[in-house]
């Protein structure tokens, strides 16, 4: 019985992963009847498997997930998204297994925005406006005041982060 679940639960992170990379990749959104689903499924799942200890696994594994990316959400930096489908992993697989995850995105995600600054021609202006943001900072300990020469134009674009969260996804698969 066990195993027919930890099978189930596999291939419901697997489905939840393909159809939100698609979304977000084709309409730049994870929709929420992708995602709820999921997670509410997760809960359902180790609740009938382990009671009490099934349910605290789950939510730990949920509350992980969000909480990971709750922070740079608040800040602009991911979209709702991409939060709600890591409290999904998480509720299906637990806290270990979207921790994997979210580090294994994170250095996708940077290998990604690599890859899309130097397709771009972009990476040598990019790596400047991060050298002076730097020096902003640095600069304000010392009382240098040099906001106004930084271009603030390209901050704009963002990158679909439910890709680099589906190849974080395989990656901690891969790696155990």
């Amino acid at each position: 019985m066990k195993f027919m679940a930890a099978y189930l639960v596999d291939l419901l992170v697997i489905a939840l992963v393909i159809i939100s990379v698609y979304t977000d990749l084709k309409e730049r959104k994870i929709y929420n009847a992708v995602v709820m689903p999921a997670a509410l499924a997760g809960l359902a799942i180790h609740t009938a498997l382990s009671g009490t200890a099934g349910i605290v696994f789950s939510l730990k594994g949920l509350g992980a997930g969000m909480g990971l990316l709750i922070i740079p959400f608040v800040m602009g930096g991911f979209g709702a998204g991409d939060v709600k489908i890591m409290g999904a992993i998480g509720s299906l697989k637990g806290a270990l297994f979207v921790f994997k995850v979210f580090l294994a995105a994170g250095l996708a995600g940077g290998m990604l925005a690599l890859v899309i600054l130097i397709k771009q021609k972009r990476l040598l202006s990019t790596l400047k406006r991060i050298w002076q943001s730097f020096y902003v900072l640095v600069g304000s300990v010392f009382k240098i005041n040099t906001l106004k020469s930084l271009d603030k134009a390209e901050f704009h674009e963002t990158l679909p982060y439910g890709l680099a969260i589906g190849i974080g996804t395989l990656t901690a698969y891969l790696v155990g």
